[in-house]
């Protein structure tokens, strides 16, 4: 493995690429709850490897989209298994999301110079709300129906916006436009927003204890 490394190495230079670009010297002010915000990143990765295998079975048509997660999990090789390790990590993303918030506030890590970085957490939990929501409706069963009336429900108790909101999201639904909302511009969405919180992290560090 070294003289594997040390080849890629003469003539990418990767030690040194992540010397400078990916290692991280932990502080002393390092704990326990650090380590959610890197768990969550990790689901989000896990959900990516299993969606590219789900996409090649799923039918996005209203007619056929539950029958083709049916066919996938029962006459797959691993279908089930990456159907569920996708729904786990999902929920174990959210949860980990909630604690890493939860941490960031405790810590007062939202404080200026980190007030941005803030921000950007912010945006990325949206996102992955909004992979939760397309997500679970895609399956097209009961529980997916039920699911997209409860958002909607949510989205009329906003003030001021909440009825148009309702309206744009009712009026403009469609099986379609969620599998491409999904599989297309969230993910986009989430790797570039993603990619400037952890560069706002690496150039700021962590905060001190309070």
């Amino acid at each position: 493995m070294k003289t594997f490394i040390g080849w890629l190495d003469d003539r990418l230079g990767v030690i040194e690429f992540y010397q400078k670009h990916i290692a991280y010297p932990l502080p002393e002010s390092f704990s326990f709850w650090h380590v959610f915000g890197g768990l969550a990143i990790g689901c989000i990765s896990i959900q990516f490897l299993t969606g590219f295998y789900m996409i090649m079975y799923y039918i996005p048509e209203p007619d056929m989209a539950h029958e083709s997660i049916r066919s996938m999990c029962n006459n797959t090789d691993f279908g089930a298994l990456f159907r569920n390790v996708h729904r786990w990590s999902a929920t174990l993303g959210a949860v980990f999301l909630i604690i890493h918030a939860g941490h960031i506030m405790a810590r007062r890590a939202f404080r200026p110079p980190r007030e941005l970085n803030w921000w950007a957490g912010l945006l990325l939990g949206s996102i992955f709300v909004l992979f939760l929501i397309t997500g679970i409706i895609l399956p097209w069963d009961w529980r997916s129906y039920w699911e997209l009336i409860i958002w909607a429900d949510w989205l009329k108790v906003i003030p001021v916006v909440g009825g148009t909101l309702t309206d744009i999201l009712l009026g403009n639904f469609s099986l379609g436009l969620s599998y491409a909302i999904h599989i297309m511009l969230l993910p986009v969405l989430i790797f570039f927003v993603l990619a400037i919180h952890i560069i706002l992290f690496r150039r700021i560090g962590m905060s001190d204890r309070v």
